[in-house]
């Protein structure tokens, strides 16, 4: 009788614990639930990649931490000689004559060439800085590089005076940098020891560079300098991204004219000049740089981290901070400028498809993105264009732009 009454007591004790765990898993699985509706709701919910050596995104990527190593390009006294250097040369500016560097390359291209203004910087090259220490600005448009290229001390859109050392950034990444390829215009040198990619989601910088060449009827002459064409804005009456998307890109009857949505297509792909800087795309930069060029990047979404990690790799210290960012080039958007329908998102991530990938082979190949920043990487990308952040080929062939590279020579 005492055994079988002590054996109940030990089921009820035991009874006690069990009971406890299956009411905190309730409570989880309630406390989840609720947060993820709500996250959802909010907009702050998106899709998690799966970081698995298998995941499609991941494939012939992965690579372990000990051969991603490398040791920095400078012994820390002479990257504090360098610091040193640049940090004085920027609080002795005065505004004065901006500086050509004397090694340019630019010239040797194209004879007689003149540099325009904004591959000037305001402090001179270190004359100790071989061509193969130093690093090469690949200035996309509309991804954030100007203000990337005012912290390294280019003259680029960097404040309504002169005095633009003030957003120049003591660092070796700056000292470094001595060239620039913009455009049409290369003048790096293809022993660069670095070609730095400023970067940023490839359709969030289609919808900004869409705004950038919008001309502004108001002003006098609308569509001088800047504004060369008016093919997509005035005569297909494309004023926003989505109009151009739903009606310019969408197969079907949907107002445009059989001659403007090739147009746009042609445009968007970066195969006709009827828009700057999507002309002057991921894969223009990309496919102009020596095959075998080392890349680091600066994400457009991660500047912080980005510019340390590539700091550390020059032999620098990660000391930068946000307080360092500046605004440029920038301007408040109206919210017709930056609404993008469901449909016209498909249809335009179709479009960009091959730019995408190129998108991810730049931050495939960077010697300061790690595994798992690529991952950050393709998870936000699955929040714009899901399908091609996940896949690896598209449909459509990537365009042949031979034609237009070698004219950057």
């Amino acid at each position: 009788m005492t055994r079988i009454a002590r054996r109940s007591t030990d089921k009820e004790h035991m009874a006690v614990p069990w009971f406890g765990i299956m009411w905190i898993g309730l409570t989880l699985a309630l406390s989840v639930t609720y947060c993820w509706s709500a996250r959802r709701q909010l907009g702050v919910y998106s899709p998690v990649i799966p970081v698995e050596v298998e995941s499609p995104v991941l494939r012939a990527y992965l690579k372990s931490e000990e051969a991603a190593a490398k040791p920095p390009l400078f012994d820390s006294s002479f990257a504090e000689y360098l610091k040193k250097g640049l940090s004085y040369h920027i609080d002795a500016y005065d505004g004065g004559k901006p500086h050509h560097y004397k090694d340019s390359s630019y010239p040797h291209r194209r004879a007689n060439a003149t540099l325009p203004l904004w591959f000037k910087k305001v402090f001179p090259l270190n004359k100790h800085m071989a061509p193969d220490k130093q690093t090469c600005f690949m200035h996309v448009g509309k991804a954030g590089g100007s203000t990337i290229g005012c912290m390294l001390g280019f003259l680029i859109h960097c404040g309504d005076d002169d005095k633009t050392n003030y957003q120049s950034v003591p660092s070796l990444l700056a000292a470094t940098t001595a060239h620039s390829f913009h455009r049409e215009v290369y003048d790096c040198s293809d022993t660069a020891a670095n070609y730095l990619f400023v970067i940023r989601d490839p359709l969030a910088r289609a919808l900004s560079a869409f705004n950038y060449a919008k001309p502004d009827l108001s002003e006098k002459y609308p569509f001088s300098k800047k504004y060369k064409d008016k093919e997509i804005y005035v005569d297909c009456d494309f004023w926003t991204l989505n109009d151009l998307a739903e009606r310019g890109l969408v197969k079907g009857n949907n107002g445009a004219s059989d001659e403007c949505k090739d147009r746009a297509k042609k445009a968007l792909l970066g195969t006709e000049n009827n828009l700057v800087h999507w002309f002057y795309n991921y894969q223009f930069y990309y496919e102009s740089m020596p095959p075998d060029a080392n890349i680091v990047v600066i994400r457009n979404e991660h500047i912080v981290d980005d510019w340390n990690a590539v700091e550390t790799l020059l032999g620098g210290d990660a000391d930068f901070t946000q307080e360092h960012v500046p605004v440029n080039n920038a301007r408040e958007k109206k919210p017709e400028e930056v609404y993008l329908s469901d449909a016209a998102k498909v249809v335009l991530c179709e479009t960009l498809c091959n730019e995408i990938q190129v998108y991810k082979t730049i931050l495939k190949r960077a010697q300061n993105i790690k595994n798992e920043q690529y991952v950050q990487s393709m998870q936000e990308l699955v929040t714009s264009c899901p399908k091609e952040a996940m896949e690896e080929s598209c449909p459509d062939a990537k365009p042949d732009i031979r034609e237009k590279v070698d004219g950057c020579y």
